[in-house]
């Protein structure tokens, strides 16, 4: 096991689908466990390089859940806890590993708290994304993850978004509002809305840098011509993702193309003849 994925709560699984080249996944609640025993002692030798994946897809659990329009007091209580906890304890986990039984311990914690927030909140279009792209490119689903969660969070922190989800609940766009509430919770002291999502933004880089992550999917090494031939498709496969659903900002096949395009060559370094 890992201290990731945080199915041992979940109402999720994900299928690979080898002939296709495709991931994606499932939602029952008929497959969420009775009893889930956590045990840290199964993780303490996992490597460095998994301990660095799957920890940064335990940040994109507890944000995306945060953000989502399924969110609630009960969900927001989860993931914030589980974000505060990776950014305590995912560091020296993956530097120190078994020599930090703590750090392992709370990591493990943090997997499973923010599986159940969001198998109650569900989870948005970071996901949906990093589903397409590992299925066709065989990335690790932790490593898609991080790559593309610093330019998700800017997306979906903008004021004014092109759409925005309807759902009984969700009346107004405010994930500026939640990103400022939760800077001020980690001790940031934002300036304002925007402010806060960037300092999250830069937050996942730094820890992406210090985990060994590659900035971009073009440094992982996967080939521009590759890529550019499937992204088209990798945008509508992941606009029809069901975790786009519940994403905050409803998103157009054209701008998840460009996040495609973002996270393989960096912000603000798409060749302007491919932003069509």
């Amino acid at each position: 096991t890992t201290s990731g994925t945080g199915s041992e709560v979940t109402s999720f699984a994900v299928i690979s689908d080898k002939k296709e080249n495709k991931k994606y996944p499932l939602a029952d609640y008929e497959l969420t466990p009775d009893v889930a025993i956590v045990d840290p002692e199964f993780v303490m030798s996992v490597p460095k390089t998994s301990t660095a994946f799957t920890g940064m897809d335990v940040l994109t659990h507890a944000y995306e859940a945060y953000v989502s329009i399924l969110a609630s007091d009960y969900t927001d209580a989860l993931a914030i806890h589980a974000i505060e906890m990776v950014l305590t304890y995912l560091k020296p986990s993956y530097s120190e590993g078994a020599k930090n039984p703590v750090a392992r311990e709370k990591m493990h914690n943090a997997s499973t708290m923010a599986g159940m927030a969001f198998t109650n909140a569900f989870l948005g279009i970071n996901h949906s994304l990093a589903h397409k792209l590992g299925g066709e490119f065989h990335i690790p689903h932790g490593c898609a993850n991080a790559m593309l969660l610093p330019h998700v969070v800017r997306y979906n922190g903008v004021a004014n978004p092109t759409k925005f989800t309807s759902w009984p609940k969700y009346e107004s766009y405010i994930v500026g509002d939640k990103m400022f509430a939760l800077a001020k919770k980690l001790g940031w002291n934002p300036k304002d809305n925007d402010d806060a999502v960037e300092k999250f933004a830069q937050m996942v880089e730094d820890f992406n840098e210090y985990l060994n992550i590659p900035t971009t999917i073009k440094e992982y090494g996967i080939d521009e011509k590759d890529f550019l031939a499937k992204v088209d498709d990798l945008s509508d496969l992941a606009f029809g993702d069901q975790c786009t659903t519940a994403n905050p900002r409803l998103p157009l096949v054209k701008e998840l193309r460009e996040l495609y395009l973002t996270a393989y060559y960096g912000k603000g370094k798409v060749p302007a003849k491919l932003l069509k």
